[in-house]
């Protein structure tokens, strides 16, 4: 005999079952949705974020020292020297112009004594001219040679060339030889007086290059007062030939 419960489960219809229904815990509320969505996209966009921390130099190591600055070079700064050594350079460097200095204007009063002895009326106004033509000719080719092969051996060269000429010139023969005589030491003074002035450049600093050439330059005017007086002297007294 079938009972009322019986009954009601016999007509009650069975729900069948969906397929891929998710569970209660597995829903997603739209809340933690858009939160996973945002931490999603802040994943993406961090490797960029790295990126541009990197360059803009902020994600520097720990361990990483600040570079330090190097020294200035101090170009024009000279090494230092004792007044002694000083002393020596320039007293070598202003015998050397001297001696150029004085055979540009020694010379003008012994050229009436030498145009007699060589019986030359015309021939003496080239004794002058010869020596400032060659020595307005070598002066550039001078700096450029001490360029290649240094300051102090071309100056010693260029000594011993206006040393060569003035010998020549002292045994003069004729008014010819004393003419190419004189070019040569114009050849040897272009090059004094040039390796002079590079010479200071390179010892001193620019702040100290003034006071040296002032010093050169009253060794100028120097030589440029006594040269007419002592070459009269000479002429006179002695002979012309050391001039």
């Amino acid at each position: 005999m079938e009972t009322t419960d019986d009954k009601t489960h016999a007509t009650r219809p069975v729900e069948a079952p969906i397929p891929n229904a998710p569970k209660d815990f597995d829903a997603v509320t739209p809340s933690s949705s858009d939160r996973s969505v945002a931490e999603r996209d802040g994943n993406a966009h961090e490797p960029q974020s790295v990126v541009d921390k990197q360059d803009h130099g902020d994600n520097v190591p720990l361990d990483a020292t600040p570079a330090t600055p190097a020294p200035a070079a101090h170009g024009d700064e000279a090494p230092a020297r004792s007044k002694l050594k000083i002393a020596v350079i320039m007293f070598s460097l202003a015998v050397a112009v001297l001696l150029v200095a004085l055979d540009i204007t020694i010379v003008t009063t012994a050229l009436p004594t030498i145009s007699e002895e060589f019986n030359s009326a015309s021939g003496y106004t080239w004794v002058g001219s010869a020596y400032l033509i060659a020595q307005s000719a070598a002066t550039p080719i001078w700096g450029k040679v001490s360029d290649i092969f240094g300051r102090k051996p071309i100056l010693l060269v260029t000594n011993a060339i206006f040393f060569v000429g003035s010998l020549l010139a002292g045994v003069s023969v004729n008014i010819d030889m004393l003419i190419a005589a004189r070019a040569v030491q114009g050849i040897g003074g272009g090059g004094l007086i040039t390796l002079v002035n590079i010479a200071i450049s390179d010892l001193f600093s620019v702040r100290d290059r003034g006071m040296y050439f002032g010093i050169i330059g009253g060794v100028w005017a120097l030589a440029s007062s006594l040269g007419p007086v002592v070459g009269g002297l000479f002429t006179q007294k002695v002979s012309w030939r050391l001039v």
